[in-house]
């Protein structure tokens, strides 16, 4: 056996998976609610969208392992998938704790399903819209569990900046 065949591959993109995600927390935890939408400077992806637009690619991404406990993800999608605008209205959004409660909930079912799931699912092809960049599942999973999360991470730290609210050392 090579050390190659010894490396957990999966539990290595799952580690790094939520490493982010508790970062993502971090990043949100002390915002407060009634600044949740605000667009400061040239920033639009505040923390209330990229919360939303979060759990919305979780709920995707589980649709996509035939997991059903996010049976709206494709109107979810529409609301805060790629390409949709961010707006200042508070009231567009879900309030804080709702939104913290599903970033938990639905990484934690996803980094559960992926485990189980992966080898079955990895090879199938990904829906027509990410065949261009991501041709197989496992492609887009490993994007949206490794890659996605971290862009918006810097966003946030960008709008904490922005917001003049400190980050904690």
């Amino acid at each position: 056996m090579s050390p190659h065949d010894a490396f957990d591959t999966i539990g290595a993109i799952l580690s790094i998976h939520a490493l982010v995600h508790g970062l993502l927390l971090e990043a949100v935890e002390d915002i407060p609610e009634s600044r949740m939408a605000e667009q400061p400077a040239t920033l639009l992806n505040h923390p209330a969208w990229t919360l939303s637009h979060l759990n919305a690619y979780a709920g995707l991404l589980l649709l996509m392992f035939d997991d059903p406990s996010v049976p709206a993800a494709g109107a979810e999608m529409e609301r805060f998938g790629y390409g949709t605008t961010p707006v200042p209205d508070r009231a567009a959004y879900a309030a804080k704790p709702q939104l913290l409660s599903q970033f938990r909930d639905r990484n934690a079912r996803l980094a559960a399903v992926v485990a189980e799931k992966h080898a079955d699912y990895f090879p199938r092809p990904s829906p027509e819209m990410f065949h261009p960049y991501s041709p197989t599942i496992g492609h887009i999973a490993i994007t949206l569990l490794v890659a996605h999360p971290p862009h918006h991470l810097g966003q946030l730290r960008q709008w904490r900046r922005a917001a003049r609210i400190e980050d904690r050392p």
